[in-house]
């Protein structure tokens, strides 16, 4: 195993553990999905670098690819929906936000 794949190997855990210590420890829902969705994929991608560089193989390096990019387009595309969703159901359970980027497209009741 070449010094590169230990090194992306080595990121890619520590990118994921650092999103689950995000995960438990941050205050909010928001703060909690920022971080869970934005370092565990890079972490979920570097991971799949390193393993498409120890296999060395093209049709292995194209799937694990592609599972990169499904990955690295929808994590932070559905965690934002998520987010929304989290937002708009503030008056069940309240947020404490300084700005709300999504105000202007809540339903007026």
């Amino acid at each position: 195993m070449s010094v590169v794949v230990q090194v992306l190997l080595l990121l890619g855990c520590l990118l994921i553990l650092l999103a689950s210590i995000g995960g438990v420890k941050f205050p909010d829902t928001l703060t909690r999905m920022a971080a869970v969705s934005k370092s565990s994929t890079l972490g979920v991608v570097l991971l799949c670098a390193a393993a498409a560089l120890h296999f060395g193989d093209v049709y292995m390096g194209g799937l694990l690819g592609l599972a990169a990019l499904v990955l690295f387009l929808g994590i932070p595309v559905s965690s934002y929906l998520m987010g929304r969703v989290r937002v708009r159901n503030a008056r069940i359970i309240p947020l404490q936000l300084k700005r709300n980027d999504l105000q202007s497209d809540e339903p007026s009741v």
